[in-house]
C-alpha cells in the first residue's frame, strides 16, 4: 500500500480495535501519521466495536536532501 499511496495521501482504516492497534504499531516505520481516530459506536446501525483510523503518509526527507535544499 505504501508504494501506491502518494506522499501526503490519506488512508482510512475501519476495523476492530485489535486490528487498528496492530496497524498503528507499524506507522512510524512507514513515516505515516495518525490524523484522527474515532469509535463508530455512535452509529446506531453499526455493531459498535469498530474503530475508524485516518492516517496520512508523510514526505520522506533524508539528511542529504536537507543539505541540498540549503
Amino acid at each position: 500500500m505504501d508504494r501506491i499511496l502518494r506522499p501526503t495521501g490519506f488512508i482510512i482504516v475501519r476495523d476492530k480495535q485489535s486490528v487498528v492497534d496492530f496497524v498503528k504499531k507499524y506507522l512510524p516505520a512507514l513515516h505515516w501519521e495518525v490524523v484522527a481516530q474515532t469509535d463508530s459506536s455512535s452509529d446506531s446501525d453499526q455493531d459498535g466495536d469498530d474503530v475508524v483510523l485516518i492516517i496520512q503518509k508523510k514526505i520522506w526527507l533524508t539528511s542529504n536532501s536537507l543539505r541540498d535544499s540549503e
